[in-house]
């Protein structure tokens, strides 16, 4: 999947109808990422885990490191597969099944999430890895359904797209950019008047100088001088 195929299916993540209490079925995760390289959205689940569920797990159970070795022997078994990698993530799922079990009706879908992206390790298809997406957005909202915070739906499903597009979508290095092939080689004040293209150095009065990165219809990806992207309205 190209760039800017995946760019429209994250943003397509976004707005897509979901449960209010269980968030997008991992049906809908696949069909969203099922083309992405497998290994790369093995990853990215990964880090969705640590980031988004796991540092609540670490303030009520502090001493329980369960779904933590189930998410480094997966990451093991990327880094370097073998029949010991795939016993050592499978025992390590296991253990979360126990912590699961133990944690059921609070916290059980963190030990569920990173016990999916531990079954992922040799597994046939990326199924798990879209359980454990699922997983994840499901407690986020029994989250804030806690506190009846309902508004914040949304942001729970943004804040697992940003991580997604974070690890599926790195930042571009400028200088593999080729530069567009008409135009000014200076850097030109951005205005949402104008039209630009691929590779165009701009100056924002906020960002400073960027640099084009991906382009659509009404709107263009830009990358900052720390690496992170924007994206910006462009004229019609």
């Amino acid at each position: 999947m190209n760039r800017d195929a995946l760019t429209s299916k994250l943003d397509w993540l976004l707005v897509a109808s979901g449960h209010s209490v269980s968030g997008l079925p991992a049906e809908t995760w696949a069909v969203a990422l099922d083309a992405v390289e497998r290994t790369l959205v093995h990853r990215a689940a990964i880090q969705v885990v640590r980031e988004l569920v796991l540092p609540d797990w670490e303030i009520t159970r502090k001493n329980d490191r369960r779904p933590h070795r189930a998410l480094e022997a997966a990451e093991a078994w990327l880094a370097s597969p073998s029949a010991d990698a795939v016993g050592h993530a499978k025992a390590c799922a296991k253990a979360c099944t126990a912590a699961r079990s133990e944690t059921f009706g609070y916290e059980h879908r963190v030990a569920e999430a990173a016990r999916a992206c531990a079954w992922a390790v040799g597994a046939r298809d990326a199924a798990h890895v879209f359980d454990a997406l699922s997983s994840v957005e499901e407690e986020l909202l029994s989250r804030i359904a806690l506190t009846a915070e309902y508004h914040l739906a949304s942001a729970q499903r943004r804040a697992i797209v940003e991580v997604l597009r974070r690890v599926l979508l790195p930042p571009i290095e400028p200088e593999a950019i080729a530069p567009p092939s008409a135009g000014p080689t200076e850097p030109v004040a951005y205005s949402t008047a104008g039209r630009f293209a691929i590779g165009q150095r701009l100056t924002h009065k906020k960002f400073g100088d960027v640099v084009v990165v991906g382009d659509g219809e009404t709107w263009i990806e830009v990358q900052l001088a720390d690496g992170s992207t924007k994206r910006l309205a462009q004229h019609a």
